[in-house]
């Protein structure tokens, strides 16, 4: 999983900033670019676990290259759509079940509902711009509480995946 430092010191400077703001638009500013920066965190994470596991688990070059091109395509962090794409290209299904298995119900599911809600609110930030109405996004300091529900998943389905493969 990629380095959490840089997303955490980028989250709680964008909530300094959100909490000093003198106008809502600042305020909005920090709120839009908190998820925004979240969300790209997870997407490269989700890539980077897959792509050690690659490195550790597969042996022939060809298939290597295979899920190498599987994670360039990949453009999302949807858990069904994207991650589970790309850990069964990676394990197959049966494994992807032995994975599933091996995470406690209560992160998997933490896991799995932040990054639907990330989703929603990622969508409507990269659909809209500011007009003469400011939008209302969530504080930073709430897309800081989503990452800590999200770094645990992705260091669980990490540790798994190492323990698979």
């Amino acid at each position: 999983m990629i380095s959490n430092s840089y997303i955490i010191k980028n989250l709680r400077y964008l909530d300094r900033v959100y909490r000093n703001s003198n106008s809502v638009t600042e305020a909005s500013y920090c709120s839009k670019l908190a998820i925004l920066e979240l969300c790209g965190w997870i997407e490269l994470s989700m890539d980077d676990i897959i792509l050690r596991g690659c490195v550790r688990g597969l042996k022939q070059e060809k298939n290597r290259k295979a899920v190498r091109e599987k994670v360039k395509l990949n453009y999302g962090f949807e858990y069904q759509k994207h991650f589970v794409t790309l850990v069964t290209s990676l394990v197959g299904f049966r494994g992807y079940e032995t994975l599933e298995k091996s995470i406690p119900a209560s992160i998997s599911t933490n896991f799995k509902s932040e990054l639907r809600n990330l989703k929603e609110r990622r969508n409507s930030l990269a659909h809209t711009y500011y007009r003469d109405v400011t939008p209302h996004y969530d504080a930073p300091s709430i897309t800081m509480s989503r990452y800590h529900s999200v770094a645990a998943g992705l260091d669980a389905y990490d540790k798994a995946l190492r323990s698979y493969c």
